[in-house]
């Protein structure tokens, strides 16, 4: 190709660039609250997966460590039925400088393109907790997910700034979380 041509195509080819680039994870909403002693994160966005690899990412509960540098062991403890898992998390939870690991036992409820998680507060370091994540095919390349997540810390949040920390973490957190699923859904 002579560069003239090459020149021409160019801004043709930048194009196509970004608008592949575009159709890449894409945030529809991402928003952290407190209220009601609780903090909440809801997070809907497009990825650029097929919906099957993105749930089938989502239930490799073992892999989180690599979907999340917070996470630091994951693992199945039982699998009382064929659709529950009883799921260990330990992860680093950070607010500035103050940091501590927080242990987690779920019992998580899988059904087709969604999976419901809710804490042991008995065996936690967590009062309450419920996760919902919802898988919706959009074609056979695109998938939204709808996730919503509560917590109640069973340890001491200051008002003052933590809680801020907490809610601009979990924020975060889950957009990053979610980029690493379709990153990994991709690769199947």
């Amino acid at each position: 190709m002579s560069r003239s041509t090459f020149i021409a195509l160019l801004p043709i080819l930048l194009l196509l660039l970004f608008a592949d680039a575009a159709r890449a994870f894409d945030v529809e909403r991402a928003e952290s609250v407190y209220e009601d002693k609780q903090f909440r994160c809801e997070l809907v966005a497009m990825l650029d997966a097929p919906a099957s690899a993105v749930e089938a990412v989502l239930r490799d509960y073992e892999g989180y460590p690599q979907l999340d540098e917070r996470i630091l062991q994951a693992q199945i403890l039982a699998r009382p039925a064929p659709e529950t898992a009883l799921l260990e998390t330990k992860l680093r939870a950070c607010f500035g400088p103050f940091c501590r690991t927080v242990r987690r036992v779920e019992e998580v409820v899988e059904s087709p393109l969604a999976l419901v998680a809710t804490t042991d507060p008995t065996r936690s370091d967590v009062r309450f907790g419920e996760t919902h994540t919802l898988i919706e095919a959009i074609d056979d390349s695109h998938t939204r997910i709808v996730y919503r997540t509560s917590i109640v810390p069973g340890f001491w949040v200051p008002a003052l700034g933590g809680r801020r920390w907490m809610l601009a973490t979990m924020n975060n957190a889950t957009v990053e979380l979610f980029r690493n699923v379709e990153a990994r859904a991709q690769q199947r």
